[in-house]
């Protein structure tokens, strides 16, 4: 519009998205918080391969039940799909951020078909403005059925009465809640887009009645 070509005028300073994201339109998984912990995701782009390190030290998501379930999550509560080209080369078909959550996920040895033959998906409740959030059924080898969320942290985790601890749900106290949203918080001031992400085992197909759950 011309009025914002006249404002331009006016500028003195362009602040834009970091390289990567405006040039290519890719986002990477740069870093988690489970358990207390911050983890940190090497690798760019939607290759699958990179390490996952806590202050330094090889993280092994396979045997990690926190890291591990965060990352299952972001992959089947997800509706794009990773895939390569004849040439070998790797794209997301579908939403830069979930395609992110999917190539997280890849990194750790989690394949999405895999993931998605290990736990089916037999009902969604979309992502939409209102409810800040997106919510999958799942049902499991055993026969149980399970919803994965994720959406706005603050959201998530108005959700949530339970977190996960050295792989047990134990009941959320308000210091931890206020943990959360301040690691929330602190990543935001570092340029990172933050996701929450939560389950729960359900009993019946009430979907609106599955938002309590786990983070």
């Amino acid at each position: 519009k011309l009025s914002a070509a006249e404002g331009l005028g006016a500028v003195t300073i362009i602040c834009s998205d970091k390289t990567g994201t405006l040039t290519k339109g890719e986002m990477t998984v740069r870093r988690l918080y489970a358990n207390n912990r911050l983890v940190d995701v090497s690798g760019v782009g939607y290759e699958p391969k990179g390490e996952f390190r806590q202050d330094n030290h090889p993280v092994n998501p396979g045997n990690d039940a926190e890291v591990s379930m965060l990352l299952k999550i972001g992959s089947l509560c997800s509706n794009a799909q990773l895939e390569q080209d004849d040439k070998g080369l790797w794209m997301i078909v579908g939403d830069s951020t979930e395609g992110a959550l999917i190539v997280a996920a890849a990194k750790a040895g989690f394949d999405q078909k895999a993931l998605a033959d290990q736990y089916p998906r037999i009902g969604e409740v979309p992502f939409t403005s209102e409810r800040k959030r997106m919510t999958t059924i799942h049902k499991n080898s055993g026969g149980k059925i399970l919803a994965f969320m994720k959406g706005a942290p603050e959201i998530v985790l108005s959700r949530c009465t339970h977190v996960l601890k050295d792989g047990k749900p134990l009941k959320l106290n308000e210091r931890e809640r206020r943990t959360i949203l301040k690691i929330n918080e602190n990543m935001a001031d570092e340029a990172l887009r933050v996701l929450g992400v939560a389950f729960k085992e359900l009993t019946d197909m009430n979907l609106e009645g599955s938002t309590k759950g786990t983070i």
